[in-house]
């Protein structure tokens, strides 16, 4: 992990996956980019899978409940860049990555990869790789702006609904909250708060409250001193 003035934090990786590895549903507490460097798979997040392939990437804002899966004949291998920070949220807009408009294509691999090497090689800690590190997580993002993503300018007032249903969950999780709660936040009937998530997630709205509390609780046991 490393930070600065910004307070942008980052973990990367590598990972070559056996067939069907997969990963979710669960959150992540910071921001989380994906490039496939070889090989196939799919991400899900709501209602939408996607077919991805080398040479596209996919991103994860934090607490955001997430899916993805090697395939079966040509499992993937991948990098990962998280990170966190004051600026990030306006730096991803800048580059066109959001909650709705998640994957992308980068032509750059190679670029991509030898920085997240160098990350690795500059992990241990001390604030001259922290610095180190915050300049080599600055040029990975630089790549992707290279080519800026257009946004989603999706208005459905469905869609509209299940983002602020989810936002409510993330904020409240923690405080017993259950259905009807959602639906007086969204001034909505509480049957069509849970038709919504059957539409897009494919569970009820307590199926998913349950999922993200346990996927979060065990995110906390993994990252921090606290107790059961």
């Amino acid at each position: 992990m490393i930070g600065n003035a910004h307070q942008i934090k980052d973990t990367c990786g590598y990972s070559t996956t056996a067939p069907l590895h997969s990963f979710g549903p669960a959150v992540r507490p910071h921001y989380l980019i994906h490039f496939i460097l070889n090989g196939k798979g799919i991400f899900q997040k709501g209602d939408k899978t996607y077919h991805l392939e080398t040479g596209q990437g996919f991103f994860i804002e934090p607490d955001e409940l997430t899916f993805y899966q090697a395939d079966a004949k040509e499992p993937w291998e991948y990098l990962w860049v998280g990170f966190n920070g004051t600026m990030v949220p306006e730096l991803l807009k800048q580059i066109g990555l959001s909650s709705s408009q998640p994957v992308f294509h980068c032509d750059k691999g190679k670029d991509l990869y030898w920085l997240v090497n160098d990350m690795l090689v500059h992990a241990r800690s001390g604030f001259a790789s922290d610095l180190r590190r915050t300049g080599l997580l600055y040029e990975f993002l630089s790549i992707l702006a290279e080519n800026p993503m257009e946004t989603d300018t999706q208005t459905d007032s469905e869609y509209v609904y299940i983002n602020k249903a989810v936002e409510y969950i993330k904020n409240n999780y923690w405080d017993g909250i259950h259905i009807y709660d959602i639906a007086k936040y969204l001034c909505i009937d509480r049957s069509y708060v849970y038709l919504l998530f059957q539409k897009y997630f494919q569970q009820s709205p307590q199926d998913y409250l349950a999922t993200f509390r346990l996927t979060k609780a065990s995110e906390l046991l993994s990252t921090t001193t606290l107790s059961m």
